[in-house]
């Protein structure tokens, strides 16, 4: 099980990488398009449609770190009216399960989707559409191997160092 843990670690960790260098691409496409745009008064034609597929792989790789991170959405209405022990017990379980299942309709759809993708090509370029739907799955993956972890791993247990904030942040930060 370490050497599984382990092995995730570094594949969010250079997902994370990755999102970082995307947001840049993003950001240098959309700059010289603009900039070609309304200064050399020409459009890059396939700036839009890379700067799209980019975002969708920033935007699935954001959600398996944000579920692994535990800053996903929550409703803390009703943890006002229930009992400590049964929001770190039942509740939290329950939405570990919720969050698992998620995880494999991403899998089933992201599947679905690059299939469906495999008879067409973009628009703008001659790659073909499933490339934007590649990442789909993979987050699938992440997120349901996180709710497994947070499902396995014990309530009463303090919360380990986690990889992304030694690297990223210089330190530890516990779940809030």
């Amino acid at each position: 099980m370490r050497y599984i843990r382990l092995v995730f670690d570094w594949i969010f960790v250079a997902l994370t990488w990755f999102a970082l260098t995307l947001l840049v691409a993003m950001t240098v496409i959309l700059f010289s398009d603009v900039f070609c745009r309304y200064v050399l008064h020409f459009s890059i034609a396939w700036a839009d449609e890379i700067v799209l597929v980019l975002l969708i792989w920033f935007v699935f790789i954001a959600l398996a770190i944000g579920v692994r991170k535990k800053v996903h959405m929550a409703i803390d209405f009703l943890s006002f009216f229930l009992p400590k022990k049964f929001l770190e017990g039942v509740a939290e379980r329950f939405v570990d399960t919720l969050t698992f299942c998620f995880g494999g309709v991403l899998i089933y759809f992201g599947i679905v989707l690059i299939r469906i993708g495999s008879y067409s090509t973009l628009a703008s370029i001659p790659l073909p559409s499933y490339l934007e739907y590649i990442f789909i799955p993979v987050s699938g993956v992440l997120v349901l191997y996180s709710a497994l972890i947070d499902f396995l791993r014990s309530r009463s247990v303090e919360p380990e160092e986690d990889i992304l904030d030694r690297i990223f942040m210089g330190k530890a930060q516990h779940h809030v």
